[in-house]
């Protein structure tokens, strides 16, 4: 498969085992989204990517699940946790089956470490689903082999867990900003809504104040857009409008730029974002608007007044900046 054809085929993929590349992320995910039991028996700090795991760029791997280790909490860590996170754009009614093939893939590279009187890790299985429908519910593996009366039916068992996106409201989103921005773009993918929701989604990342790893999740995210709404000039321009809130005008251009850049060197023709040269002032109240909304609720009637009223473009792109940056809705009325 082609490295193109790949970017467009596994662009949720892609997305998903970039971000959860970083462990904090993945800690942060199972600590607001696994239940409070569960999470409190694990040492999160000791969490470590497998070194038998790869994220590959050009999404040559493109199944099999992301794994982690981490040790249980007060065992001096002799007690482990093979963790598996397996990313699911639908249901599979095989699932267990599935993360039962991983778990013993992994004890069957460990076997041959494995001293006398020592065991294998505990597994733990944490499914990651976006798509237009809710997934109810995993199968267990008893429901997928034959049993008769009597016969002990609790076999085969890997404990999985369901993080399920297609089910979130907004309000439900929590945690860290790229984690949150995360799962609102796998569900907006999802349910078509990408491109109107995109500029929500940048604005997330306005609370990560460090900009090398704020710059690197954009970079992702307007990747991810593009392999799913088509690399063209329309996606140019609706992620210049999206970066620009985050970033600021020079900051978007040169973004969607070296990405235009790129796609050109594929073959295909694309111009300069123009969403700079169309002036807007209306889209980019919108804009500002609904970047405050997603991190602070309802805008007051006076905030909106007066970034209606604004037409000098520094001033503009300084109050950009400041709704994807300021810590309350009072700061950045105070700043106008």
């Amino acid at each position: 498969m082609s490295a193109g054809k790949s970017d467009v085929a596994h662009p949720h993929d892609l997305l998903v085992r970039n971000v959860l590349a970083d462990t904090q992320l993945v800690a942060d995910l199972l600590q607001n989204y696994l239940e409070p039991e569960l999470v409190s028996m694990l040492e999160l700090d000791s969490l470590k990517r497998d070194a038998g795991d790869s994220v590959s760029s050009n999404l040559s791997k493109s199944d099999g699940d992301l794994r982690y280790s981490a040790r249980f909490k007060g065992n001096g860590g002799e007690l482990r946790v093979l963790l598996l996170i397996e990313h699911q754009s639908r249901p599979d009614r095989l699932m267990s089956f599935r993360m039962l093939d991983y778990v013993c893939a992994v004890y069957r590279e460990q076997v041959s470490g494995l001293k006398k009187g020592k065991r294998f890790p505990y597994p733990l299985a944490v499914v990651l689903h976006h798509g237009e429908s809710p997934w109810k519910k995993i199968p267990p593996m008893r429901e997928l082999i034959d049993t008769a009366p009597g016969v002990e039916d609790d076999i085969l068992r890997v404990p999985i867990r369901l993080i399920d996106a297609a089910t979130m409201s907004l309000d439900e989103l929590r945690g860290h900003p790229m984690v949150c921005a995360l799962l609102d773009s796998l569900q907006s993918a999802s349910t078509g809504r990408l491109s109107e929701r995109l500029t929500r989604i940048f604005g997330r990342l306005g609370n990560i104040h460090e900009e090398e790893r704020r710059n690197a999740w954009s970079m992702a995210l307007s990747k991810y857009y593009a392999a799913v709404q088509g690399k063209n000039q329309q996606s140019v321009d609706t992620l210049y409008q999206a970066l620009k809130t985050l970033n600021g005008i020079r900051e978007a251009k040169k973004m969607t730029v070296t990405i235009a850049d790129g796609w050109r060197e594929e073959g295909i023709a694309i111009g300069e974002a123009r969403g700079e040269a169309r002036g807007e002032v209306r889209g980019e109240v919108k804009s500002m608007l609904i970047v405050l909304e997603s991190r602070f609720g309802a805008v007051p009637a006076g905030i909106q007044k007066k970034l209606t009223a604004m037409r000098d473009g520094r001033r503009i792109e300084n109050a950009i900046k400041l709704a994807a940056t300021c810590q309350s809705l009072k700061e950045f009325q105070k700043a106008l």
